[in-house]
């Protein structure tokens, strides 16, 4: 599977000039003196905020703060993600973003801004990967397709979020053989995962940490 989603820790853009100039304002300020809040703009027990945590943990050791990670879904990500744009740019709102994020703003489906943030770091990269449950008739990708062309719009596929490159790519798996799928969107992996063990889902676009 095609190497997509490059995963982001993203900050308050505001936040890159108090970074720039950290060894003023650090001294001033002895940064950081509390915690620090970490948003997920995506559900408890997928990829980014299995990722997200260990982040936190490790933060937290080397600040000597609590790194508390709050988990914001909804919106294909957009909740949390507006909730770090909005956040004050004085180091203690960071967040996780995801090349998900950066696609829905190149889409123009949200009022987001990639001046809004600076990243930080990029952390990790993944695969997307098309699942289907135990006992599916599709055994390859070849005969999912066939499945799909013989059934448009009835193959549904599980996505955490929407308009997102999980999303883009289900579409695809339809587009390629001039057929549909019906996508479903949910506020995270983890839930998506139940719903294809529970064979509610035909098929599933989710990550390998997911």
């Amino acid at each position: 599977m095609k190497k997509f989603a490059s995963t982001l820790l993203l900050i308050s853009v505001g936040l890159w000039a108090f970074l720039f100039h950290s060894s003023t304002v650090l001294a001033q300020t002895n940064y950081p003196n509390k915690p620090i809040m970490f948003i997920v703009p995506y559900g408890a027990g997928g990829g980014a905020d299995a990722r997200s945590r260990q982040i936190a943990q490790k933060m937290s050791a080397l600040l000597k703060q609590p790194i508390v990670v709050e988990n914001k879904p909804g919106a294909g990500g957009n909740i949390g993600t507006e909730m770090i744009a909005r956040a004050a740019p004085d180091g203690y709102t960071i967040g996780m973003g995801t090349s998900s994020t950066l696609a829905m703003i190149a889409q123009g489906l949200t009022p987001l801004k990639n001046d809004q943030f600076a990243p930080i770091a990029r952390v990790t990269t993944d695969q997307l990967l098309l699942l289907v449950p135990a006992g599916s008739p599709a055994k390859d990708l070849d005969s999912f397709e066939a499945i799909v062309k013989k059934n448009p719009g009835k193959i549904s596929i599980g996505t955490p979020g929407s308009n997102n490159l999980n999303h883009i790519f289900a579409v695809m798996t339809g587009n390629v053989v001039n057929s549909t799928v019906n996508v479903i969107p949910y506020t995270g992996g983890s839930k998506v995962v139940v719903d294809l063990s529970g064979k509610q889902l035909d098929a599933a676009v989710l990550k390998p940490s997911e």
